[in-house]
């Protein structure tokens, strides 16, 4: 554990690769987020910053070896402005008074049938 009072140098997330798509010419990947991570500064001098990951998820039906890979979010703001799909925030929709205002739906039920 870390001292409470050891400010962690930078965090991000922790993604596998869920889809291989093609787009063009080129195959991409879409990734899907498994936990966070945090980076912390050695607690001696000279010595190498630690990496802790929290997996809060794992994929289903997963054979051989599993690859992470590691979203910082340092680097998302440094490469001008690009975040992820779920990082980046969207305006709140705005509705005219109640008119178009979504409605909430009965709350579903699963696991009973109906006959």
């Amino acid at each position: 554990m870390h001292p409470q009072n050891n400010k962690p140098l930078d965090k991000g997330r922790v993604a596998c690769i869920a889809e291989k798509y093609q787009q063009g010419n080129e195959t991409k990947n879409r990734y899907a987020t498994l936990g966070r991570a945090t980076k912390w500064p050695s607690s001696n001098q000279g010595g190498s910053d630690s990496i802790e990951i929290e997996l809060d998820t794992m994929p289903i039906n997963q054979q051989g070896p599993l690859k992470l890979y590691i979203f910082w979010e340092s680097e998302n703001q440094q490469s001008q402005g690009y975040a992820p799909p779920q990082y980046q925030s969207q305006p709140a929709p705005q509705y005219d008074q109640q008119q178009y205002a979504p409605q909430n739906p009965a709350p579903q039920q699963y696991g009973q049938q109906r006959q």
